[in-house]
């Protein structure tokens, strides 16, 4: 049950605030990704964040940072309640210059996902936020201007934390999701070949009972969900970015027939190739 569920967005949606206080167990309703960066800010709670092709365990005050079109999903960890703020937005809505830009490459083209931000710059986050969310709620003149600078001063502050601390790679929650992790990326990189249950538990020599219960407690997805999600995202960059057709597209992503590649890709996207092609043109 959703106790406070506060969002906001502009009217072209290159930019979102939401602020959400969710009380007992909650999980992600729908496989996501998008081609708007996002930021997730965990104010109270733990969760389980499935990010590409590894789950992290998030604590209070944990920053998320996921970069367009990566997979992700988040779930809970047993334990009722948490509270988050989360942000999306687009290079066009920051107006990013060669600086901006180098800013947001260290934070979302890199291996580090989750930042587990000290109290003291906690509480600066958290400020910023807040300030968001009121501009938002207020929208006086010039509210959005000063939201583009408290958004540049949020990724400018991180940016430096990151630079100036060293940074191990979070640990797997358990040696179960370390080995799925294994799974997702050898998926992301053979998905383009027929990949089975059988012989992805083949492969790692896992029975297919075993290996599919594990994969979807440690990822949020099942085996075909997430194997669909990774084809349909590849999908969606060359209807975008190249002028292949579709008929070479679904074989180029996977997809056993051109009828299952459009049932697919609209259950996914919400509408079919051609539309998102032409809905997405650069």
């Amino acid at each position: 049950m959703k106790d406070a569920n506060i969002s906001f967005h502009t009217e072209d949606n290159s930019f979102l605030f939401s602020h959400s206080k969710i009380l007992g167990y909650s999980n992600m309703s729908s496989n996501h990704f998008h081609s708007e960066y996002e930021i997730y800010y965990l104010i109270e709670g733990e969760r389980y964040h499935f990010i590409s092709d590894r789950t992290y365990h998030i604590k209070p005050g944990d920053i998320v940072f996921i970069n367009s079109f990566n997979l992700h999903r988040t779930f809970d960890v047993g334990i009722p309640n948490h509270e988050r703020m989360l942000i999306r937005f687009t290079k066009e809505f920051l107006k990013c210059d060669d600086e901006l830009q180098g800013i947001i490459h260290c934070l979302f083209d890199n291996n580090h996902n989750v930042i587990r931000l000290p109290v003291t710059n906690q509480t600066t986050i958290e400020k910023l936020l807040s300030t968001m969310k009121v501009e938002n709620q207020n929208k006086q003149t010039g509210y959005k201007t000063l939201i583009q600078s408290l958004l540049s001063e949020l990724l400018v502050s991180v940016c430096r934390y990151v630079e100036e601390n060293h940074f191990d790679s979070f640990e797997h929650p358990s040696e179960a999701h370390k080995r799925i992790s294994e799974i997702a990326q050898y998926i992301n990189t053979n998905y383009h070949h027929q990949l089975t249950l059988a012989s992805l538990s083949g492969h790692f020599f896992i029975s297919p009972y075993y290996l599919t219960r594990i994969f979807k407690a440690s990822t949020g997805f099942t085996i075909i969900e997430y194997l669909n999600n990774i084809r349909v995202k590849q999908a969606q960059k060359l209807l975008i970015e190249s002028k292949l057709k579709i008929n070479i597209i679904y074989e180029v992503c996977g997809f056993g027939s051109v009828s299952n590649f459009g049932r697919v890709f609209s259950s996914i996207s919400g509408c079919s190739p051609i539309n998102y092609r032409n809905i997405n043109k650069l």
